[in-house]
Parts: structure tokens; C-alpha cells; sequence
């Protein structure tokens, strides 16, 4: 009796458990490269941001000594405060001067991704920008910028 009782007690905790395992969700980030505009519409956080920023009439002079081939790679986390504010503004810098390539990475929370593009280049918080000039990095952001993107990315460039 005891042994039936308890197996139909573990049979029903088997029960239980598998329902509840089908009914988990999927996370809701996204993995892998990704488009700007997939990017807005799955997320809209990162549209919100790039619709309220603007930035200032000196950054806009500092972008325009910028050379028309850098490369900026963006590893981020839709899932990252700092991902969400700061790879809209991004975005919304280089709309001003569309003549440079992004890359946009999206990780998950292990900071990695399905091509192991991040573990490459050893990325270990969200946001990451890495800055190519002539193919090669000339300097990273990471997180935020220590004074502003535009500024940043110009000290960047005067030292390489």
C-alpha cells in the first residue's frame, strides 16, 4: 500500500514537472547578427531611445572629420539597461554619416553568440563598440563612453 501511494505520489510530481517544462517560455532576446531596422521592431526600446536622442551641433562637426570607411562592430544584450541606451544613440550618431559600416551583434547573457563572433574578441560586458580604421581596431567602448560616443570615437581616431 505504502509503495503504491508513493509511486503514485512521484508519478504525479513526474506529471507536474513535465507540464510545467512545456509551458516555459523562450527568452525574448535577440542572437546574432542583426539588422537595424529587425532591431526596432522586435525591440522597442532601442526605437524609443534612437527617436529621443539628438546630438549636438559640435558632434555633428566632429562626425564630419570622420573617414568614410570605419568600422564599428556592436556587441549588445536586448536584454542590457546599458545595451538600451547606449546602441541607440549609436545608431543615431551614424545616421549622419551612413558611408560607415555597423555590425550589429546581439548576445545572450553569457555574452556570446552563434557564430562565437564575441568569444573572438574576448567581449566581457554590454555594450561593446570596436572601432576599425584601415581594418584595423584602433580603440573600444565599453558600456558607456567616458564623454560622449561622438567625442570618444574622435580621440580614437586623432590617436591612430
Amino acid at each position: 500500500m505504502k509503495n503504491a501511494l508513493f509511486l503514485g505520489l512521484l508519478f504525479l510530481s513526474l506529471l507536474q514537472l513535465s507540464a510545467c517544462a512545456n509551458t516555459m517560455e523562450e527568452p525574448t532576446y535577440s542572437l546574432g547578427e542583426i539588422a537595424q531596422n529587425q532591431l526596432f521592431a522586435q525591440h522597442q526600446t532601442f526605437s524609443k531611445g534612437y527617436q529621443q536622442f539628438s546630438i549636438t551641433e559640435v558632434e555633428t562637426q566632429q562626425l564630419a572629420k570622420w573617414p568614410d570607411d570605419l568600422i564599428i562592430e556592436v556587441f549588445f544584450g536586448t536584454w542590457c539597461h546599458d545595451s538600451e541606451r547606449e546602441v541607440p544613440r549609436l545608431l543615431k550618431v551614424l545616421a549622419n554619416k551612413p558611408q560607415i559600416q555597423v555590425k550589429l551583434i546581439a548576445l545572450d547573457y553569457q555574452k556570446s553568440d552563434p557564430k562565437s563572433l564575441a568569444q573572438a574578441k574576448q567581449i566581457k560586458f554590454t555594450p561593446t563598440f570596436i572601432v576599425y580604421k584601415n581594418n584595423q581596431e584602433i580603440g573600444r567602448i565599453i558600456e558607456r563612453p567616458k564623454n560622449s560616443l561622438v567625442s570618444d570615437i574622435s580621440v580614437f581616431l586623432s590617436n591612430s
